[in-house]
């Protein structure tokens, strides 16, 4: 049994219904698990506004990993933050958008896009936000800093427009798909992976008695650093073969399903080795 203190789970896919809802039967054993002394947080490509009610209905404490990678927030005060410069790639993320890409951009306050697409639509209403319509021909867009991009549609598209703009996005961008029709384009030197590591060096944890679960690609460099990497059932096959162990259930359900083969000492107690739970908080 290994000795895992910390749990990180991705939110849509995994901890999330697959109408991107918090089942209250998940919640109630991530609470109980939390009451009984074990440390849970999470790691989305959500920006801290579209991701605070779970946050919150979980009643987390500790940092989380948020824009897949890009920030570290505790509390609504980030800690941690790897932007993007609008200006770097202003020409390129033109191109997506005249390829019919629909795009997000996501300052720290704010959601933009060039468009009122149903795509965008579709992101709104899953994601309970508003998202304001900026020109694409104004220059006023290409300023400041993004915490991160979301590209949605024809992922050929996307591919096409990627290999034209290489010598712009090399080594400075990084691509995750998070969704069948999501390309979401963070710093490049970022990941989930970068970023729970920097959780574990905060919270003083080594990464070995972390477990990370999750259902997409963009989940993967967590799952590889962490001790334990846990996809759930309803992810592609590929993170499936890079994972230590697949759940039979998926999303929620299949957290649950983790939890309980490695974490619950086959007594429903969570063990934390020597270490008393009061000094790594």
């Amino acid at each position: 049994m290994r000795d895992i203190r910390l749990i990180v789970s991705d939110l849509d896919g995994t901890l999330l219904s697959p109408d991107h809802s918090l089942s209250e039967h998940v919640a109630g054993t991530i609470r109980q698990y939390v009451k009984e002394g074990g440390l849970f947080t999470v790691a989305t490509g959500r920006p801290y506004r579209t991701a605070m009610p779970v946050i919150q209905e979980l009643g987390i404490d500790i940092p989380v990993i948020l824009s897949n990678g890009a920030v570290l927030a505790e509390g609504g005060r980030v800690l941690e933050r790897y932007c993007l410069s609008v200006k770097d790639i202003a020409d390129m993320l033109l191109d997506f958008h005249l390829m019919g890409l629909s795009v997000l951009l996501f300052r720290e306050h704010e959601i933009q896009t060039f468009a009122r697409t149903e795509e965008i639509e579709a992101y709104e209403h899953k994601e309970r936000v508003s998202c304001s319509v900026i020109s694409a021909r104004s220059s006023r867009w290409t300023a400041g800093e993004l915490e991160k991009v979301i590209l949605i549609g024809n992922l050929l598209a996307f591919n096409t427009v990627w290999d034209r703009w290489e010598s712009v996005h090399r080594h400075a961008v990084s691509p995750f798909q998070s969704e069948a029709d999501y390309v979401e384009l963070v710093s490049g030197q970022v990941s989930k992976g970068f970023m729970l590591q920097r959780l574990s060096s905060t919270l003083g944890i080594e990464a070995g008695r972390i477990m990370a679960i999750g259902n997409q690609m963009n989940d993967l460099s967590m799952l590889q650093l962490a001790g334990i990497g846990v996809s759930v059932a309803n992810s592609p096959i590929e993170l499936q073969m890079a994972s230590d162990y697949v759940s039979q259930a998926s999303y929620g359900e299949g957290v649950i399903e983790a939890i309980n083969r490695f974490v619950h000492g086959g007594k429903g107690i969570w063990k934390y080795g020597d270490w008393p739970i009061e000094d790594i908080r």
